[in-house]
């Protein structure tokens, strides 16, 4: 997630303007420390809810993993995997590294 000084924010709006028209959640920053928190509007937050999206925008981040996106929404892993998948967000837990071994066992087993 992006941030942007209060300082520069008053400054420059345009500063923190960029990034939510680029879909980015911004920290609203003082003296170097979170204040606030700015999120783009847009169809998924009108439906979805700020919450639900925020929780959503941590796992897309990396900052959460799918079992805990689905417990801070009370919903299960299934349920979550939908969700996700209505918003057009993949949801695979494995690392690019181990998608890559997972193809080239693949591809060993193929050419058998």
């Amino acid at each position: 997630m992006k941030s942007v000084a209060i300082r520069d924010l008053k400054n420059n709006p345009s500063s923190m303007t960029k990034y939510l028209d680029n879909k980015q959640s911004v920290f609203i920053t003082k003296h170097n420390r979170p204040i606030g928190v700015t999120i783009p509007l847009n169809e998924d937050v009108l439906s979805v809810g700020i919450k639900k999206l925020l929780i959503i925008n941590q796992y897309e981040n990396g900052l959460i993993s799918l079992g805990k996106m689905a417990e801070l929404l009370e919903i299960d892993k299934q349920e979550a995997q939908s969700l996700l998948n209505s918003l057009n967000i993949d949801f695979l837990e494995r690392s690019k590294d181990e998608l890559e071994e997972e193809l080239e066992v693949a591809k060993r087993v193929a050419k058998w």
